[in-house]
């Protein structure tokens, strides 16, 4: 039997507070998008996506060849219908761009599937928050990494094509005509991400870490195939994500457009894809309130 005295002796406090909480304000650190996009960029590099880096290198390579071989045979009367098939131009550049955007979906769904999934699954977004990191710090960083890995594929190769021509031409011909092209190439490249890398993230996001790349794709590829079918109504190109990336890049390379329904409606279809993707990143990705 214990004394009443023991038990009062005995009992121990179930809370108390011996800090004094911080009062002031959560104020973001500066740079904090970089830390997240620095670090998930060496989580996403692995083998499998180094050899699909490298598989995507080989259009590259062929589009070397041809500026190589414009450069030898393109002054010679001989070769002048070959010459013309070889000629660079603006639409040279874009044809590169198109033919890699296979590749950059592919990138994209391998690099972006799970970047916001699994912190949603392994309930990471409460580490992430807790600490001072905003909204757009963290879906900022988390969309560096879709660039970094987009550029090594579209930018980054277009770019060099542009300075392997400089540097075979011997002239300045090329750049007084086509000086614009890398500020195209900057600007296609710019709008393709931010659509296709924010539709990405929003996936991502809606979707468990496994099925956001079968619904990345349905939401890509089911669109055009009822443009395909619709094919007589120009209109319902703007419902493909596709189609419209096309048209604009057509406007940025000056070459004829492959649709027939505007490029300022275009640019409005794109601009609302992009306007429901942060509005689901917004739904789907709620920070931390801390309870002072």
């Amino acid at each position: 039997m214990y004394s009443s005295n023991d038990s009062r002796r005995n009992t121990v406090p179930i809370y108390d507070q011996a800090y004094k909480p911080w009062e002031g304000a959560f104020v973001t650190k500066p740079g904090t998008w970089w830390v997240i996009a620095r670090t998930g960029v060496r989580t996403v590099w692995q083998k499998w996506l180094i050899l699909l880096l490298i598989f995507s290198s080989f259009p590259f390579a062929v589009r070397a060849v041809q500026i190589y071989l414009n450069s030898r045979i393109g002054g010679d009367s001989q070769f002048e219908s070959i010459a013309k098939q070889l000629e660079i131009h603006g639409g040279f550049f874009e044809g590169f761009l198109k033919g890699q955007g296979f590749m950059l979906v592919l990138v994209l769904v391998i690099a972006g599937a799970g970047l916001i999934a699994r912190d949603r699954e392994s309930r990471a977004l409460s580490l992430y928050f807790s600490r001072p990191v905003e909204f757009r710090d963290y879906v900022g960083g988390k969309f560096l990494i879709l660039a970094f890995y987009a550029g090594l594929i579209t930018l980054v190769p277009a770019l060099l094509l542009f300075v392997i021509q400089l540097f075979l031409t011997g002239d300045a011909s090329f750049f007084r005509e086509f000086y614009w092209i890398p500020f195209s190439i900057l600007g296609a490249f710019a709008v393709s991400v931010a659509v296709l890398g924010g539709m990405m993230l929003a996936v991502s996001a809606a979707a468990g870490s496994r099925s956001a790349a079968v619904v990345f794709f349905a939401v890509l590829w089911f669109p055009e195939i009822i443009r395909n079918i619709l094919s007589r109504i120009p209109a319902a190109g703007y419902f493909s994500v596709g189609a419209n990336l096309r048209q604009i890049l057509s406007v940025f390379f000056g070459t004829e457009r492959p649709y027939d329904f505007s490029t300022a409606g275009a640019a409005g279809a794109l601009a609302v894809y992009l306007g429901i993707s942060l509005a689901v990143l917004r739904l789907r990705i709620r920070p931390t309130e801390v309870i002072r």
